[in-house]
């Protein structure tokens, strides 16, 4: 699914799908959507993308929150794959946080886990965004 630059636009700050908050050393992007699926996959992708390019060369790290999702296809685990190699271009270090069971199994029988760093607590996670 394409989506046009007008409608990118249109949803930028407004997603549905995904919250993405900014600080000085690191974006977060907290997917909003129980399943994320071929619908929702190219959406998420776009809005964190945008958000990279448009960030402080500062920032550090990309932490992509799983708290809220469920069900992740394999689009979804391909956007995951993507937003880490367009991360790498910006010199972004990725992380991976609130990883359910079933999303940790994912991970790890798909061997992606090793391109994350996996947080698990939020103390952990500013820590290693404040370091």
């Amino acid at each position: 699914m394409n989506i046009s630059p007008k409608m990118n636009e249109f949803r930028k700050g407004t997603s549905q799908y995904v919250s993405v908050s900014k600080s000085p050393r690191a974006i977060t992007a907290r997917l909003v959507a129980p399943s994320v699926g071929q619908r929702e996959a190219p959406i998420i992708e776009t809005e964190i993308i945008d958000a990279m390019t448009q960030c402080d060369k500062r920032s550090k790290w990309l932490v992509i929150d799983l708290s809220a999702v469920s069900v992740l296809s394999s689009m979804g685990l391909g956007m995951c794959v993507e937003l880490r190699r367009h991360a790498k271009e910006q010199k972004m270090n990725t992380a991976l946080y609130g990883l359910n069971g079933h999303l940790r199994d994912l991970f790890r029988m798909m061997k992606v886990e090793r391109l994350y760093k996996i947080v698990h607590s939020k103390d952990d996670l500013k820590k290693m965004i404040e370091s």
